[in-house]
């Protein structure tokens, strides 16, 4: 078979090399029934899915959402989240705000760790909207679609509130994906409830709300002011000291660059027009040099963006 790369990235199977068969070969039986539950499969989209995700993947789902980028639950790993799913305590993400010390200590075998993880799942209520909405994990949203829809539309009840035609507004949101998203945004409409009766912030830092099935594109993307790096490609090279410290994944750092309205790029190109570098930069900064590049140290950054850093 031919194999190439969808978007330069994803390989994708294009067509078979009959010449190159030998009579032996057997056809690819497609699955029955999910193999992760041996439940339904969803075979409405090109990508089959089973029909129950939230029972076939649970202890998936809750690993991804307590996840370094999404929630940040440090120190909840499989072996204790297996343990709360399986005593009942967990069923979705929401139910991790309702743990007490107790059960997290039954699960963890340890006080002294339960102890921390109250701390650090206390301190996921105050992430913004945009990891909340990640961490429902919405097929088809991930950490860069989940920070367009919370940009656009502010709070969580606005998405609630937001149609199909409503969501396209958001930027690379087609009708087919903006159908899919709404409808699960309905499903999971008691999760949302428990996660706002648990306290957890559901709004979006330095975003203007969208007006309830608002379909013009005029949300919190567009609406919310050009912001500090308003027609900027920023690349961030080297280690963030200071306080950008806390901005240390590559996600955390885009997430703040798109805040404040620019454009996140790894590498620099003819479009880049600011680069930060940090402790052991490397070579992006002679590329920049070369290329006239605006380059400000870590500080000089964190001044120009400083109403946006909230981690």
């Amino acid at each position: 078979m031919t194999v190439y790369k969808a978007g330069d990235v994803i390989p994708r199977v294009e067509a078979p090399v009959v010449e190159l068969r030998t009579g032996a070969e057997r056809p690819i039986e497609p699955p029955a029934v999910c193999p992760g539950c041996a439940g339904e499969i969803d075979r409405s989209q090109e990508r089959w899915r089973c029909a129950q995700p939230a029972d076939c993947g649970r202890i998936a789902a809750i690993l991804y959402a307590a996840g370094r980028d999404q929630l940040d639950i440090d120190g909840l790993g499989e072996k204790y989240v297996r343990a709360l799913v399986e005593a009942g305590h967990v069923r979705d993400v929401a139910d991790l705000f309702t743990l007490d010390e107790a059960r997290l200590a039954q699960a963890a075998g340890s006080e002294k760790r339960a102890a921390k993880l109250v701390e650090q799942i206390g301190a996921a209520k105050g992430r913004p909207l945009s990891r909340v909405f990640c961490a429902l994990g919405i097929v088809g949203t991930g950490r860069g679609m989940s920070r367009r829809i919370a940009r656009h539309f502010g709070t969580m009840e606005a998405v609630r509130a937001a149609d199909a035609a409503a969501m396209t507004g958001v930027e690379l949101v087609g009708d087919t994906k903006a159908a899919a998203i709404v409808a699960q945004v309905a499903e999971l409409g008691p999760v949302i409830d428990k996660l706002a009766a648990a306290g957890v912030n559901l709004t979006e830092p330095q975003a203007v709300p969208a007006a309830a099935g608002d379909g013009d594109g005029a949300g919190a993307g567009a609406g919310a002011g050009p912001g500090p790096l308003a027609g900027q490609t920023v690349v961030v090279t080297g280690r963030m000291a200071g306080a950008l410290a806390a901005y240390d994944t590559r996600d955390k750092v885009r997430e703040l660059i798109e805040r404040a309205g620019g454009k996140s790029a790894s590498g620099i190109s003819g479009r880049t027009t600011l680069l930060v570098a940090g402790e052991k930069a490397g070579g992006k900064v002679a590329k920049a040099e070369e290329a006239g590049i605006e380059i400000v140290g870590e500080e000089a950054f964190a001044e120009r963006i400083a109403a946006f850093l909230t981690v």
